[in-house]
């Protein structure tokens, strides 16, 4: 059983990592001395032998469907909204798969709301196995799934699940999430175990920032990477801290999170797990995502789509709404650069760009 990262004798981490973490948070320790100590720490463990930047992977979030019958306070999917939703079939799946391939993409994250009649595992499943059989490595943000779905996937060839636990506060997880199969707190920190038990390599986690107070969420973020780290050698163990801008009418941002504070986030991370996965996506500015590129993110997002069938062909860039699929994406996309201009900039500012993962 995966150890609540809340459940620990004090509130303060004993363990020197995330003794260091605390003083990362302290507002008293100047950012710049974060960003350089992060940066420094990028290019060692990030920067290919003989090359000038580090390597920079980049992918797309494929969504199959915003079918879902969560009532998540801060979701454009959660079951209550009134809006237009689409599942995608396989075939359709493909061909939005195609398109991405066709920009450049080897490396796709499949995104799906949890309705279980439409999101089986054969139905993923199957979606798998046939982007592994065009070149494609994927992982998937799913609901969380059994022990047995998860080997199944990574039979198929699924290369990563991303689970992000929200919230690590409990009370505060179950005020959000009132309704639906996401309501288990215990049942979501468990996934990434099951996963990695099941064969999966790669491991995702994250929180949302603002639902929570940060430093109490980020510290939390730590611990449960250090219990999966310790517990599991061998996983790549990834970290992403998306940000709320945006939510359905009625949801006032709690934690809102400034850029800074943002900032100082991602260091905290990088000064802790040196050699871990940082993802930015395209929530995000362009002005923020550079800033943070060159300071400790190792993958980006780009020329994202959070529509189910949300990629046109021939199209430069897709966006968080759709009108030639007629529905809404599940947050906006802020930084809208086209695959083709994000690595444009990636090779000025000096990256090694990669557009798979590596094999295990």
């Amino acid at each position: 059983m995966c150890t609540n990262p809340t459940n620990t004798e004090t509130d303060s981490p004993t363990s020197e990592p995330l003794g260091r973490a605390a003083g990362c948070l302290d507002p008293a320790t100047p950012l710049e001395e974060l960003v350089r100590r992060a940066t420094e720490l990028t290019a060692e463990h990030f920067t290919p032998p003989g090359g000038s930047g580090w390597r920079m992977l980049l992918y797309a979030p494929l969504y199959l469907s915003s079918h879902c019958v969560n009532h998540c306070a801060y979701c454009g999917f959660r079951a209550p909204e009134a809006i237009q939703r689409k599942h995608l079939s396989v075939d359709e799946a493909l061909r939005q798969a195609d398109i991405l391939q066709d920009r450049g993409f080897e490396h796709l994250l499949l995104v799906a709301g949890d309705f279980p009649r439409l999101t089986t595992t054969e139905y993923f499943v199957e979606i798998i196995r046939s982007l592994v059989e065009r070149g494609v490595r994927p992982a998937v943000e799913i609901a969380p799934q059994t022990a047995g779905s998860y080997a199944e996937m990574a039979a198929a060839g699924a290369c990563g699940v991303t689970l992000y636990q929200e919230t690590y506060n409990e009370q505060l997880y179950t005020l959000y999430h009132p309704r639906g199969s996401k309501t288990s707190y215990q049942w979501r920190l468990e996934g990434l175990r099951r996963a990695a038990g099941a064969g999966i390599g790669r491991l995702g986690l994250g929180v949302l920032l603002g639902l929570a107070d940060p430093r109490e969420d980020l510290l939390a973020l730590l611990r449960h990477g250090d219990d999966l780290q310790s517990a599991l050698p061998g996983r790549t163990v990834a970290f992403s801290l998306p940000r709320i801008h945006e939510a359905p009418a009625g949801f006032e941002t709690p934690y809102p999170i400034d850029d800074e504070t943002f900032v100082r986030l991602y260091c905290t991370l990088r000064i802790v797990f040196p050699r871990a996965e940082l993802v930015l996506s395209t929530r995000e500015s362009v002005v923020l995502r550079n800033r943070l590129a060159k300071i400790c993110i190792t993958q980006l997002s780009a020329g994202s789509s959070t529509v189910p069938g949300g990629y046109e062909d021939g199209s430069a860039q897709s966006h968080a709404t759709s009108p030639a699929v007629g529905v809404a994406g599940q947050f906006p996309v802020t930084d809208d650069r086209s695959a083709a201009e994000m690595a444009e900039w990636l090779c000025k500012a000096g990256f090694s760009i990669a557009w798979n993962t590596p094999a295990e």
